[in-house]
């Protein structure tokens, strides 16, 4: 048995085992949001990409839940876990079905890029409603409840959430891929960052997304800063760009000259997957030195080790037998009816 089938071993042990076996073509090409087939080695397509910030997302019907604004309105983290839980049970379910089909396109995984624990204060930016609202306290509570609701209990992870957007992705909308968010250290450290690491600490949130801003001049995808602060926090999971994010390095921000610079500026950093094009690079940047062989594999790594522990790779999983038949099924639409009434405010 190849030790990446072995599910008595870590899924750190069996991400590295499974890694080695890739040539570094292969190991460069899972780096990318629409990760390819390795055929050979018996890993199917995964597309990282699917949302689910109030239920399951822009995969056909599901049950749909009050914007994350009004789920926080309601003040109840245990009502924000059944909505998290729903959400999960239903991307398994339409996983399970779209899996026997080969079916691997976006919107289609396991990955849920939710929740938004941004802080929403400024009303020019136009994504308020997917947040928690202002405080940082009630958006740390209702994050970590949706985080444990998304990942389950279970031998392997049911869903895997992703905190985003990392890190003070607050201003203006208009020009989110040039804007440089200036913030002071105290505010930073209380406000913008207390909840990311409230979900990374306590919740044990399996991805982390970057920002297209910049934060105090750094690019957030890309940051010296916000990635120390990520292995300070001891996060283990995956961490992706938001959505060509990384094309803003030498389009918007000016950071890098070339797309090859940008790609190699995101994975050293230590960016494992890129929501976006521009990893389609990252062999030139190896043959001009810029990233080394190690840096990829190491990405590689953390990418594969996140689909171990969904039990992409093993024979059977807990989740696997659930139906389709419960995707908006009454009794979770009753559920979505319940935070509906209690998310009204005057």
């Amino acid at each position: 048995m190849k030790n990446y089938l072995n599910e008595s071993l870590s899924a750190q042990e069996r991400a590295e085992a499974l890694v080695n076996e890739m040539t570094i073509e292969e190991a460069a090409s899972q780096l990318r949001y629409d990760a390819p087939a390795v055929e050979r080695l018996g890993i199917p397509a995964y597309n990282w990409w699917n949302e689910g910030i109030h239920g399951l997302a822009r995969s056909g019907v599901a049950t749909m839940f009050p914007q994350a604004i009004g789920l926080a309105a309601m003040f109840d983290t245990d009502l924000v876990f059944k909505v998290a839980d729903i959400t999960s049970t239903e991307a398994r379910a339409k996983y399970n079905e779209y899996s026997k089909r080969d079916d691997r396109d976006i919107y289609k995984g396991l990955t849920l890029w939710a929740p938004n624990i941004n802080i929403f204060r400024d009303p020019r930016w136009g994504r308020g409603h997917e947040t928690y609202g202002e405080d940082p306290y009630l958006t740390a509570e209702c994050g970590k409840a949706y985080v444990k609701g998304l990942q389950g209990s279970g031998k392997v992870l049911k869903t895997a959430a992703c905190a985003k957007h990392f890190a003070v992705h607050s201003g203006p909308e208009a020009v989110r891929h040039e804007f440089n968010a200036e913030v002071n250290w105290k505010d930073l450290e209380e406000t913008y960052l207390y909840a990311f690491e409230e979900l990374v600490k306590k919740a044990k949130v399996e991805g982390v997304m970057g920002a297209y801003n910049r934060v105090n001049g750094e690019p957030s995808c890309a940051s010296e800063f916000l990635m120390g602060k990520l292995d300070k926090w001891g996060f283990d999971g995956y961490f992706v760009s938001d959505c060509w994010a990384i094309r803003d390095f030498h389009e918007h921000h000016m950071v890098t000259s070339s797309p090859v610079e940008s790609a190699a500026m995101a994975l050293k950093a230590g960016c494992n997957v890129n929501c976006g094009c521009t990893y389609v690079h990252l062999l030139s940047a190896l043959d001009k030195g810029l990233v080394t062989e190690d840096e990829i594999r190491a990405s590689c790594v953390a990418l594969m080790r996140t689909r171990i522990r969904l039990g992409m790779f093993d024979k059977s999983t807990e989740y696997d037998n659930i139906p389709y038949s419960v995707v908006s099924c009454p009794e979770h639409k009753a559920v979505s009816y319940q935070c509906a009434v209690k998310s009204m405010v005057l």
